[in-house]
């Protein structure tokens, strides 16, 4: 029971909803192989895309821990969001989140 509760804690912990408009993508979660359809699968992503199509005069914005690693991640996570068909001008990425292994996501006025 007690490797249940642990398996359960790490996977909130890797999915974690901070508050009504704002999320965390783990490193640990965007890991895993990606696809289209798994990126929308992917929690948080659907509940931010969700939201963000809700909202058309919102955008949404990435916030990404400093450095190379970090860099690359949030232009990736920007290009599948693209294919995906969430418009580019919606998308900003702000660097210095200051969460190593975690890009923070907001929907923003």
């Amino acid at each position: 029971m007690l490797r249940y509760l642990t398996v359960f804690a790490c996977f909130l912990a890797a999915t974690s909803v901070l508050a009504e408009d704002r999320w965390e993508l783990s490193a640990e979660a965007w890991a895993r192989p990606r696809s289209g359809a798994g990126l929308v699968g992917m929690a948080p992503l659907a509940d931010v895309v969700r939201q963000l199509q809700a909202q058309e005069d919102r955008r949404l914005l990435i916030g990404y821990p400093g450095g190379e690693e970090g860099n690359l991640w949030a232009h990736e996570l920007r290009s599948w969001l693209v294919a995906l068909g969430i418009p580019s001008r919606r998308i900003q990425l702000q660097s210095g989140n200051g969460r190593a292994g975690t890009l923070e996501l907001s929907i923003q006025d």
